[in-house]
């Protein structure tokens, strides 16, 4: 199968488990926000935040130092597994003990230190099948991937519909995280014995000083990444109050859950991209003018749909209890271009060995997202933090794309960014002005009809473009 066949196959199997995955997700989080209510769902999404946040220490960067070094050189899986698994044990052991020291010092109460608990040993149970997902990525075989994210999408919707169905608590439905992971970590090890080899423990302890050293400059960017993801919601629990977490996640973890676009792309492109480069920087250079061109495409018309259709998203989705979510989904719909297109830069700088760049910039989001949230929240709660999240993400963008244009490649501006952001507000301008006049849903259609023909008209999407889709379908 040709290389482009099999990018092809990868993407479009990804997306559809993670379509699915994503739907079942979506409707998960419904049930959820609207069965707990405003300060129960804070409770949750406080709990995801601090194990986000902590969680990232299970894994250090392993999971993606070893998709990059395996997908280079087939033979190093074996030993890469091996010794990553005893890794992660002592990881895991650092984790629950750096999340129980934080719920203590913050004097969280009881319940919210059980929920925490509970969603912790899900993290860690997650951070032993994430060493078999980096195999199988390293592999290109999808498929596996797909199967463990479709699976656990089920097991989570059909746990919560249980616990709601039986009148149960949160504690309960915190248990739906646990044993969910628990079910794919066993399924996960059984497809990789029987697909690859039966896993071995390795104490390789030479191996293990260089690989720390390699898989840190990933590690630190991530734990940064997800400080500055998760920081908000932990802030405003304790400058403002849980009610205030449930109205910002509740717009959060509808811009959360668009990330699987190019987290699916990203995935798919990886192991490509550092096969090629020192192959074909030529090849790498092509594959990144398409990606930024597709995802900043994609992204545009999610952003202006988000934002001129905010409130009836809101109140369809959640209910009118959580009506304040508007302005904040209209704030964070801002940061789906940036993250998208983020999104590829990051990875590209993993695949050409420059992690390092990924950190600095880490460094520098998460100090600036956190003195934003210090000022912004204390005067204007959720959306204060809702606009830092957006400033910090600005920034990172343009950091990202200076060093990749000025010692890597230089992308057409005029043909990926500037005419799509100009065919995007003329159509934002066009179903704004139908929703006030006709009705929504009329607006909503007619808009996805006249973005596509812009991108079309424009020469954004070409005839070469159409054809490689065809050849993904």
């Amino acid at each position: 199968m040709s290389r482009i066949r099999t990018l092809a196959k990868n993407t479009t199997i990804l997306f559809l488990g993670n379509m699915i995955s994503y739907l079942l997700g979506f409707f998960t989080t419904i049930y959820t926000a609207r069965y707990l209510g405003v300060q129960g769902f804070g409770i949750l999404s406080l709990a995801l935040s601090i194990t986000g946040i902590f969680g990232v220490f299970t894994d250090l960067g392993l999971g993606t130092l070893t998709t990059r070094e395996v997908s280079r050189n087939k033979s190093k899986a074996n030993k890469y597994i091996g010794n990553t698994a005893v890794m992660k044990v002592f990881l895991a052991f650092l984790t629950f003990g750096l999340i129980s020291l934080t719920v203590y010092i913050l004097g969280y109460p009881q319940t919210v230190k059980n929920v925490v608990y509970i969603i912790t040993l899900s993290v860690i149970f997650s951070a032993f099948t994430g060493i078999f997902n980096s195999i199988f990525q390293a592999f290109e075989k999808m498929e596996y991937m797909s199967l463990n994210i479709i699976l656990n999408a089920v097991l989570m919707f059909t746990g919560v519909l249980t616990v709601i169905y039986y009148g149960l608590g949160i504690i309960a439905l915190s248990a739906v995280y646990f044993i969910s992971s628990g079910i794919i970590l066993i399924l996960t090890f059984l497809i990789y014995s029987w697909k690859f080899f039966l896993p071995k423990i390795h104490l390789d302890l030479n191996f293990w000083k260089p690989t720390l050293k390699e898989a840190s400059f990933f590690g630190i960017s991530s734990i940064l990444i997800v400080i500055y993801f998760y920081i908000d919601s932990v802030m405003l629990s304790v400058m403002v109050g849980n009610s205030a977490v449930g109205i910002y996640n509740a717009a959060y973890k509808l811009i959360f859950v668009l990330l699987f676009i190019p987290n699916v792309f990203v995935t798919s492109i990886f192991p490509v991209m550092s096969q090629h480069f020192e192959s074909s920087k030529n090849l790498l250079k092509l594959e990144y003018e398409k990606s930024v061109k597709y995802l900043f495409a994609i992204a545009m018309f999610i952003f202006v749909y988000g934002f001129v259709f905010a409130d009836k998203i809101i109140v369809i989705i959640y209910g009118t209890s959580y009506t304040a979510a508007i302005t904040a989904l209209q704030t964070l719909i801002f940061v789906v271009p940036l993250i998208f297109i983020t999104s590829l830069f990051g990875n590209i700088l993993g695949a050409i060995n420059r992690q390092r760049i990924i950190t600095i910039v880490a460094v520098i989001n998460v100090l600036l997202n956190v003195t934003l949230n210090l000022i912004l929240i204390q005067k204007f709660s959720y959306i204060g933090a809702s606009a830092a999240t957006v400033a910090t993400e600005c920034l990172g963008f343009i950091l990202m794309f200076v060093y990749i244009s000025r010692y890597f490649f230089k992308i057409s501006v005029t043909q990926n960014i500037l005419k799509t952001t100009v065919s995007s507000i003329l159509v934002l301008i066009f179903i704004y002005y139908l929703k006030i006049n006709t009705n929504w849903i009329i607006s909503a259609i007619l808009g996805l009809f006249v973005y596509l023909s812009l991108l079309y008209v424009m020469r954004i999407v070409t005839k070469e473009d159409v054809e490689i889709f065809k050849g993904i379908l």
